[in-house]
Formats: structure tokens, C-alpha cells, sequence
């Protein structure tokens, strides 16, 4: 009877301490708009701890997507977002993802978002990184 209460009280601790967690990422949500005649944007932020920046944006299928993460950190990961997709693509530079231009060609029409974040390593030391992003729809 006493492993069985020990075995309840471990099990209330480790869902306690994952509600705990998610409580303290958070995640931002910014609508991309490009100024009128302008297929670009730019956006400079900071992502700190296990906080995801998002990047939400309407596109066509087949419009070239390109992101350049202007950064002097290492920490960022920086992946696309969309409920049809079945996997999530990788926009870092060398991705298998991208054309030889360094585009993703967008398979579908509809919303997309681009996440960025900081690898769980640094994330777990509160560590904190300063990026600007700019992200291009031809």
C-alpha cells in the first residue's frame, strides 16, 4: 500500500512539474504584412528560454518562400508550418528542403507559419537570442 501511494505521489510531482513548464514558454504571434508593391518584410526580435516566435502569413501554392535569419547566434532553429504539410520544413541555410536558390517552393495555398526558437540545450539555461528575420513571397 505504501509503493502504491509513493508511486502516486511521483506521478502527481512529474504532472505538476510538466504544467509548470508549459506555463513558462511562451509563444508570439506576429501577422507577416509587406508594405504595399513589396514582397518582403522584416521583422528583429528576441526569443529567450524555451519561448517560439511565430510568423503567420497567407501564401499560394507554388510562390517561392525565402527566409534569411540575419543572426550572430547558433542557438536558433527555424522551421515552416502548415496544417496540410506532413512534416515540418527546415528553413535553415543548407536545408535539404530548399531549392539551389535557397527557396521553398510552398505546396499548397493557404496559412503558413514560420517558428523560430532556441534549441533545448540553451533554451533549458534561459539563455536568449536577437535575430533579424526577413521573409520573402514571390
Amino acid at each position: 500500500m505504501l509503493y502504491i501511494k509513493q508511486l502516486g505521489l511521483l506521478f502527481v510531482t512529474l504532472i505538476l512539474s510538466s504544467c509548470s513548464f508549459m506555463a513558462i514558454a511562451a509563444d508570439s504571434h506576429e501577422t507577416v504584412h509587406f508594405k504595399t508593391g513589396a514582397t518582403s518584410g522584416e521583422y528583429v526580435a528576441t526569443t529567450a528560454g524555451y519561448d517560439v516566435n511565430n510568423y503567420v502569413f497567407y501564401a499560394k501554392k507554388g510562390q517561392h518562400l525565402n527566409v534569411t535569419l540575419d543572426t550572430k547566434s547558433t542557438k536558433l532553429w527555424i522551421v515552416l508550418l502548415d496544417e496540410k504539410l506532413e512534416r515540418l520544413a527546415d528553413l535553415t541555410p543548407f536545408s535539404a528542403d530548399l531549392n539551389d536558390k535557397g527557396d521553398y517552393v510552398l505546396p499548397y495555398s493557404g496559412k503558413y507559419s514560420v517558428r523560430i526558437g532556441q534549441y533545448r540545450a540553451f533554451a533549458r539555461r534561459g539563455e536568449n537570442s536577437h535575430y533579424k528575420l526577413i521573409i520573402s513571397i514571390d
